[in-house]
């Protein structure tokens, strides 16, 4: 049955590649026949041929090729040569047109990747979905570890929290602290916080805190809290913990105050942590046509301007590149949210990948559709062609330069979870 599921999430993974690259080719093949310039191949995936399909008188051939990852539209006057016996009009090569129509066939594909993300965000704000409803809000299991030592369902535990500036992500993040009162082995002398990272939690559908538990020695730092971003204790470390939390109960005027403290003794095994049955309260959520379409465009708002920044930080931060993945990790990652988080968050990841590739292929490098937009602007500006071998020596270094890019993160991929994997 694992065999059967894997299966199908590739399956998965390779349809939804295989849209994003269609949609963004089929938006050039559009914009280049309104333009009436000539397509002689509308192909999806590159390398070997599988299948192909040309109408009858029609001119275009539409192909189906070996290598998913990938795919082109092939117009008359971008080096290719005419099959034997076709003549072209010049007026129909893609250099021979206006500058601005030649621009609009450029962005088209983009535009198309970027209608494709807001369709898919839309979709996915539409369906019906899990939040967190309070961050110390609690669910419990029964007969469990929790159960036995007083917590009931939809529990309210107390929490203080900790803020950390993620110079990475360039983002705040929220930490919660269980009271910062954790105790191991039953030395009270070593105090730690037990620390739940809500930015973590909140994208999980089914969410086990002591999975996701954080262990933060509390050094003093005038009136920091330096933390060891640790997300499993070593195994000699210590046999159990024991974390004491504090309930939460009505007061005067129906206002929590502070209640019992409970104390729940967590064991682990080979450094990982055991289940004690205590998870966030999770509320599902429905948002009207309304609030979807306006959260639709919010999500990709942010998600142009978190992508436009990461990418300024592979020049500028060396340690973004630790977080950099190629085609494998966007396989492992996607089918990982599918698995864990449900449809809706798995069609949502889909259209950030959508808008990334809009975003990545405006940059102005050679190989690119914004080096292309950015020689046309040149051309139109200087009123002079740049001659056909320049342009295609370059084109070709850059698509050099950007396959050796990809072989190096299909390479740090195959490091980080095959052999990773392999080695346990």
């Amino acid at each position: 049955m694992e065999i059967l599921q894997t299966i199908l999430y590739i399956l998965l993974f390779l349809v939804f590649l295989s849209t994003l690259i269609m949609v963004h080719e089929l938006g050039h093949l559009a914009a280049a026949k309104a333009f009436r310039v000539y397509c002689l191949e509308y192909s999806i995936g590159m390398g070997p041929l599988l299948f192909k399909r040309k109408r009858k008188n029609g001119e275009t051939q539409f192909s189906l090729r070996a290598i998913p990852f990938g795919g082109y539209v092939s117009m008359y006057g971008e080096g290719v040569e005419l099959p034997e016996g076709v003549e072209v009009p010049p007026e129909r090569s893609l250099n021979n047109i206006k500058w601005w129509k030649r621009a609009i066939i450029l962005v088209a594909g983009v535009t198309m990747n970027s209608v494709l993300a807001i369709t898919f965000f839309f979709i996915s704000n539409c369906i019906p979905q899990q939040d967190i409803t309070y961050i110390n809000q609690v669910a419990v299991a029964e007969s469990s570890t929790a159960y036995n030592a007083g917590f009931r369902n939809e529990d309210i535990f107390k929490m203080d929290t900790l803020t950390y500036y993620d110079d990475v992500a360039n983002i705040q993040r929220t930490y919660y602290l269980a009271d910062l009162e954790t105790t191991f082995n039953g030395d009270d002398s070593v105090k730690y916080a037990t620390c739940f990272n809500y930015s973590t939690l909140s994208n999980f559908k089914h969410l086990d805190l002591s999975e996701f538990m954080y262990m933060y020695e509390l050094k003093l730092d005038g009136e920091k809290y330096v933390p060891d971003f640790s997300k499993y204790v070593k195994p000699e470390k210590f046999e159990y913990a024991t974390v004491h939390l504090t309930k939460r109960v009505p007061g005067e005027d129906n206002k929590l105050v502070d209640g019992d403290v409970i104390a729940i003794r967590v064991e682990q095994k080979d450094g990982v942590i055991s289940s004690f049955g205590l998870s966030l309260y999770l509320e599902t959520i429905q948002l009207n046509a309304g609030q979807a379409f306006v959260k639709t465009f919010k999500d990709f708002g942010e998600s142009s301007i978190l992508l436009v920044r990461a990418i300024g930080d592979l020049f500028t931060k060396p340690a973004a590149w630790k977080d950099t993945g190629g085609i494998i990790a966007v396989a492992v990652e996607t089918t990982g949210v599918l698995q864990n988080f449900g449809f809706a968050r798995f069609l949502y990841v889909w259209a950030f990948i959508s808008v990334n590739l809009a975003v990545f292929n405006l940059l102005p490098f050679p190989g690119l559709d914004g080096w292309q937009l950015l020689v046309t602007f040149v051309e139109a500006a200087t009123r002079k062609k740049i001659p056909e071998k320049v342009k295609n020596i370059v084109s070709f270094i850059g698509l050099a330069l950007l396959l050796l890019l990809m072989g190096a993160l299909v390479v740090k991929d195959l490091v980080r979870y095959v052999f990773a994997v392999v080695a346990l």
